[in-house]
């Protein structure tokens, strides 16, 4: 009876996630084809055709069709390009050599248009390309392409979603290299960058899920605790959602480490029941294989042997040899302990046969190697022998010659001494010159270091000033002016009753001591804003880009973890550097939107300014005022730091600068 209701349960949770998923579906479907532009309507079909690809391939392609329909018979770069992404994302599981192919035309095309989209587009294209590589076992290849291409990218794009997910891929790539502890801070950041994404649930949940799992590896079960309370919530809230299964999986993996048995089987249950539903192969196998680790541990071998060899048929469908030598290493150690050890013997032999063929591509590397070594010296004997017969011949004619050979060796050694003697004369000079070379460069360089010192004490002392003039002006004459601006009013509320037509004049001076008082606050604010005195560098640097912001241009700020407890002359330069970028972009760049990144890894502080304007090559000769990039590059270097500057006429500016914390 208890089986049957067992059997009962699932059958229901299967239909109900089923059916989430097809609401799910309907529901995009439905989006997609009420979208009021093509452009808008192509889209939503491609996110449709994306959402089926893990779960039907056939549905994927008929809404890629109705895409492709959608672009009409003269289709734009730009589009032709999206269709070759989403071609490939559908080919990329089962013909890998294929959709690289397509990811190629793929970013040919979408290259043709400059855009934040396009770079958004482009950003995913190389992630799942990379994605292939690591399935070709070419990891490192995979964490290039993310540096070099998916991140960039992304941050190009200005979605900060998307630069989450590319931050994710880092944490899983040092993941699978057991570099967990970098892994973790590239989890955080993810997370920081989708803290306030609308609409991205589901990938807050992908990567709580492997931040969980990451703490898993590292026994940190208190943050792994931390993540899985965190992604349960959506997981109640996205029935559909296709990391449901490694929810369950990394929440049985927790409980199997904290020794609660019953919450692990009941974990366990609902993983089944969510990979059954999705179809999920590989994560029932990942179930499995966790269900047996916890009997393992628990010493109940008889039930760990059951399930570890339920998990075998997967494995053999993967066709994945290392995992095939998993199980048998694992399923060995379980008939030791069970005291089969003809079983355990039998098993550590095909693991033996399976470990073979994993180095047999090595091993035979090497006796060809061995085999071309032992060829190149058979060659090298023949020729020793045939040497020494005609050493044996020449003998008698070497020994009448000598003398002469004597004399020439004589002369010879002259020569070379004389040679030798002219060599080492030139070496000296040269050695004379590279330290006088020397000498003039730590001149220089003592005199670089005075220069940045006067320059120091210089901005401390125009910073003091700022800020007792920033005091003075707020403290003192704005209360002045707000006390004639109470008199002031005073004396018309009580001349309101005598002349009520009289009073004009005053109300202008009233008025025009209001702007006096804002315009005051103003300046005081540019000298030193409170909220960097007292709050911090994000509130400052916030209250900055909301400031310089327009109608016309958006100043975006994005905060991507920084802990904000740095010295003051780090606070105060970075706030004036990020000040200067900003002026310079908003008056003299043409923008119409500049994104301001800060983060922090590995103690080091990381600053960009971003803008899409008509770039610096064409704005450099219309900066009459500021700091200016020289007086910029001079207030990092007082820090340690360096800045590196980017742009192309008609693209926008870039500027990267980097401070060490330590």
């Amino acid at each position: 009876m208890k089986l049957v209701l067992g059997l009962c349960v699932f059958g229901i949770r299967t239909l109900s996630a089923q059916d989430a998923v097809s609401r799910y579906a309907d529901s995009l479907l439905e989006n997609a084809r009420r979208a009021p532009t093509t452009a808008s309507k192509i889209e939503g079909l491609l996110d449709v055709s994306i959402f089926w690809t893990d779960y039907d391939t056939v549905k994927a392609r008929e809404y890629l069709t109705e895409a492709r329909q959608q672009m009409g018979r003269l289709p734009t770069d730009f589009q032709k390009g999206l269709y070759h992404l989403y071609h490939a994302n559908i080919l990329m599981d089962h013909h890998p050599l294929q959709a690289k192919t397509e990811f190629a035309v793929a970013d040919s095309l979408l290259a043709t248009e400059v855009s934040p989209k396009s770079y958004y587009y482009r950003s995913k294209l190389w992630n799942n390309y990379g994605v292939v590589l690591q399935k070709e076992d070419k990891s490192e290849a995979f964490m290039e392409v993310v540096v070099h291409k998916s991140l960039p990218y992304a941050r190009l794009s200005g979605d900060s979603a998307q630069v989450g997910m590319q931050l994710q891929t880092m944490g899983l790539l040092l993941g699978n290299v057991l570099d967990y502890k970098k892994a973790a801070a590239y989890y955080r950041q993810a997370l920081g960058a989708l803290r306030f994404a609308r609409g991205k649930e589901d990938k807050r949940l992908e990567i709580l899920n492997n931040a969980a799992k990451n703490a898993l590896l590292m026994k940190d079960v208190d943050q792994a605790k931390d993540y899985l309370d965190s992604a349960g919530l959506y997981v109640q809230s996205l029935p559909h959602s296709t990391n449901i299964p490694a929810f369950y999986r990394n929440e049985l993996t927790y409980f199997r480490q904290i020794g609660e048995k019953d919450n692990a089987l009941q974990s366990y249950q609902k993983g089944i029941s969510a990979a059954k539903a999705l179809g999920d192969d590989y994560m029932l196998m990942d179930l499995n294989f966790e269900l047996y680790a916890l009997y393992r541990d628990l010493g109940e071998y008889q039930a760990a042997r059951t399930y570890l060899a339920s998990s075998r048929a997967w494995y053999d469908d993967f066709n994945n040899v290392k995992n095939r030598a998993l199980y048998h290493n694992e399923m060995a150690r379980l008939e030791y302990q069970l005291g089969d050890f003809r079983s355990a013997y039998h098993q550590m032999d095909t693991l033996r046969t399976l470990l073979d063929s994993i180095y047999q591509e090595d091993v035979n590397s090497k006796v060809l190697n061995f085999e071309q070594q032992y060829k190149t010296t058979e060659r090298e004997n023949r020729i020793l022998r045939l040497e020494a017969k005609n050493q044996q011949q020449e003998l008698k004619i070497a020994r009448s010659r000598w003398w002469g050979v004597a004399l020439g060796a004589a002369l010879l050694l002259a020569l070379s001494i004389a040679f030798f003697s002219w060599k080492i004369g030139r070496n000296n000079k040269k050695l004379l010159a590279q330290n006088e070379l020397l000498h003039e460069e730590e001149l220089r360089s003592v005199r670089q270091q005075e220069r940045l010192r006067q320059y120091d004490a210089m901005l401390q002392g125009q910073e003091a000033e700022r800020s007792r003039l920033a005091k003075d002006l707020h403290d003192g004459l704005g209360g002045l002016l707000a006390g004639v601006k109470l008199k002031l009013s005073s004396i018309v509320a009580k001349a309101a009753g005598n002349d009520s037509g009289g009073n004009g004049a005053v109300h202008d001076v009233i008025d025009q001591l209001d702007y006096s008082v804002d315009e005051l606050r103003r300046i005081a604010h540019n000298m030193m804003p409170e909220s960097l005195r007292y709050g911090g560098l994000v509130p400052a640097l916030s209250d900055l880009c909301r400031y310089m912001g327009t109608p016309q241009i958006e100043v975006v700020f994005q905060d991507l973890g920084l802990k904000d407890s740095y010295t003051e002359q780090l606070r105060i330069t970075v706030y004036r550097v990020v000040q200067e970028l900003l002026t310079n972009a908003v008056k003299h760049a043409g923008a119409g939107k500049i994104i301001l990144q800060c983060s922090e890894l590995d103690n080091w502080l990381f600053v960009t300014v971003e803008d899409n304007g008509k770039g610096m090559e064409l704005i450099k000769n219309d900066q009459a005022n500021g700091l200016g990039l020289t007086n910029i590059e001079n207030r990092i270097a007082l820090l340690n730091g360096s800045m590196e500057s980017q742009s192309n006429a008609g693209e926008g500016t870039t500027f990267n600068i980097q401070i060490p914390l330590k």
